[in-house]
């Protein structure tokens, strides 16, 4: 697929340069498009029985199945959620924790990947925070950290400020060792890089649709182990959470449920209604993604990284992102002494990008272009 075929799908690229999508990314035209068609489905019939039900429910199942081939699982390990946060917080909350456990993060985390684990402080579990050192988290420091009252280590794949890649293989070798379940914020990862969660040895998985996915918001995936869906219980729950024979019995027949019997299978963690639209939108977004390659995506990404770094550097920054390549991934932070004013000048010449953690965040896609990196540093250029 042609490169300058797709960015006919992101109109917002003939008035600005768009380099932001480590925050919220545009919405391509196939995503919006479904979207309204299927608004409109909705709008035209006076109840859902006048819906042809059955064709959008088979494209929002089939979501999964995208996001399932993104990141190398199974469908059926893959359950509805509508946040990245919100897997995290069932996830955390569900795990199997006694008086002297603990569980392992880092100091590069988004706060959503450590307020969910912080909390657990109040059921006496141990958090423990690996230090970065130069925007790096050292494997010989992780595993210090590790023991065999390790509950869980949780990481973001990609960081989000400055692009810091995990070893995810790595780490999760060292965390099964222990015992413990490596747990993956993957919200700045899935839709910019490969991942296979059976290689990697990834336990479980959460991720929103709005960054890299380049949907919309309101959608997200949870990935959980196969041989691991049934051994836990969702901390909340709903409808689905539930045997579907009771459901049926108490809603058509009589309601006398006084007794908790849980569903099979990855539905038990589908406790909240789903966001019908955002899935419908996420899934056209997906297919471009794996239309194009994502192993093609991620080199295009790569290449772009490396590009900025190189135009960056040449320019006299400090760049806080790991320049090994092997160390960071489609995030570039760079040190400018008034990040503020910065961003202001950017954004009023049509740049868009982040202020994080006193610098400028970059983040390209792949529809992005060396072209639009060349305007990017001409009007930092201009600020001198």
């Amino acid at each position: 697929m042609n490169i300058y075929n797709i960015r006919k799908e992101f109109p917002i690229i003939k008035s600005k340069v768009f380099l932001n999508h480590a925050a919220t990314s545009p919405l391509p035209i196939c995503a919006a498009r479904a979207m309204k068609n299927f608004l409109d489905n909705k709008i035209r019939f006076q109840s859902t029985q006048d819906i042809d039900l059955k064709s959008w429910w088979n494209k929002i199942a089939d979501s999964k199945k995208l996001f399932s081939q993104l990141i190398g699982a199974k469908k059926h390990e893959i359950a509805y959620i509508p946040n990245t946060t919100f897997g995290l917080n069932l996830i955390a909350h569900m795990l199997p924790y006694k008086p002297d456990s603990n569980v392992v993060t880092n100091t590069l985390e988004y706060l959503s990947n450590i307020i969910v684990w912080l909390k657990l402080k109040e059921r006496g579990v141990e958090v423990r925070f690996v230090k970065d050192a130069n925007g790096r988290i050292s494997l010989d420091e992780l595993e210090k950290s590790i023991d065999d009252k390790t509950i869980a280590v949780t990481i973001g794949q990609v960081g989000w400020y400055n692009g810091f890649r995990h070893d995810l293989k790595a780490v999760s070798e060292i965390a099964h060792d222990r015992g413990a379940f490596l747990v993956v914020d993957a919200i700045q990862a899935v839709g910019n890089m490969r991942i296979n969660v059976t290689k990697e040895g990834i336990d479980f998985l959460s991720c929103g649709s709005y960054k890299w996915l380049l949907g919309p918001p309101g959608a997200g995936f949870l990935y959980i182990r196969e041989n691991l869906i049934d051994e836990f219980n969702p901390p909340i729950l709903g409808e689905y959470s539930l045997d579907p024979e009771i459901v049926k019995t108490n809603i058509y027949d009589r309601f006398d449920l006084f007794e908790l019997k849980y569903s099979k299978g990855i539905s038990k963690y589908e406790v909240v209604h789903l966001n019908d639209v955002a899935y419908i939108g996420v899934r056209e977004s997906m297919r471009l993604l794996l239309d194009f390659g994502i192993e093609n995506v991620e080199k295009r990404i790569k290449k772009l990284d490396g590009y900025l770094i190189e135009k960056l550097l040449e320019n006299g920054y400090e760049i806080r992102t790991p320049l090994n390549e092997e160390e960071h991934h489609a995030i570039i932070n760079f040190k400018v002494k008034d990040p503020s004013k910065v961003l202001k000048f950017l954004s009023k010449n049509g740049i868009i990008v982040s202020q994080r953690v006193g610098g400028i965040r970059v983040s390209p896609h792949f529809y992005n272009t060396e072209e639009e990196i060349d305007r990017f540093i001409e009007v930092l250029k201009d600020m001198k």
